[in-house]
């Protein structure tokens, strides 16, 4: 994992949603703080806030993310003792992987690969780290409010399985089921495992929960673990939830059946 000199022309060939985000790092890399005295007003508070903001605007992919990252996993490594500032640096950081989908790229895009080489290695490594941070701190971790759990567990569902859930989940808040029918063009965007009714959810069977399954070591059935982690913190809302959006789907126009997320993504992939 190689860290792009702060000199290079490449900070601004690689650009965020507002421009260069070379002069954050910078702040971040010289000015270490602990988050549990946070000061929101802090050069370096600020500077956190702006460079994520800046690598995930809008759940979009923006190409600073290729040369940032290996510097947000050297951020990380410094706080290895550090529970809080670990936490935030994950749930952050996994945005911006899942922003990295195929929608959020043109055929235009350029980019050298000994980037692209060293953006793979930058995220093998973020893998790495942010299993031993979960199964290090999950007692820690189960204390956390919904929200902060919600966070976090679809931040690492980006990093270590599947980014486009990931994207999913975070556009449509853990809740709603945008769906578009591949055969008939039947939309419904209204669809919610909060706010519908029985009978309009009875178009979906759920998948069924196999938590016991999970050897908290394979992480290649996204389902298996992603379910196994959110039972392990607690939160069996979510288990719930997210039983709906691996269950199966039923047009109710044209009888077509599909995975909800199969639905899903095609909606996102029409919009």
């Amino acid at each position: 994992m190689n860290l792009i000199d702060f000199h290079s022309h490449l900070w601004e060939t690689y650009r965020g949603a507002y421009g260069n985000v070379k002069d954050d790092i910078v702040i971040l890399t010289n000015k270490k703080q602990l988050f549990y005295k946070k000061n929101e007003c802090s050069e370096y508070h600020i500077a956190f806030d702006n460079l994520f903001e800046n690598l995930s605007h809008q759940m979009s992919f923006y190409n600073a993310t290729y040369i940032a990252l290996p510097y947000i996993i050297k951020l990380l490594e410094e706080y290895q003792n550090h529970f809080w500032e670990q936490y935030y640096i994950i749930s952050k950081v996994g945005f911006c992987i899942a922003t990295d989908i195929p929608e959020n790229h043109t055929i235009h895009d350029v980019v050298e690969q000994s980037i692209l080489d060293n953006y793979t290695e930058s995220i093998t490594i973020l893998q790495q780290k942010t299993k031993e941070f979960l199964f290090k701190n999950i007692n820690i971790l189960k204390q956390l409010a919904h929200y902060e759990i919600s966070e976090f567990c679809t931040s690492i569902l980006a990093i270590l399985g599947d980014r486009y859930l990931a994207y999913i989940l975070t556009l449509s808040s853990w809740d709603t089921f945008y769906i578009l029918c591949s055969n008939c063009e039947y939309c419904n965007e209204e669809l919610s495992y909060s706010f519908s009714n029985k009978s309009e959810l009875k178009q979906i069977t759920p998948a069924e929960p196999k938590i016991e399954q999970w050897d908290k070591a394979s992480f290649d059935d996204t389902f298996l673990w992603l379910s196994s982690v959110l039972s392990m913190l607690g939160d069996e809302n979510a288990v719930k939830t997210l039983c709906y959006y691996y269950g199966t789907y039923t047009c109710p126009r044209c009888g077509n059946q599909k995975s909800v997320i199969d639905f899903i993504k095609n909606y996102y992939k029409n919009a």
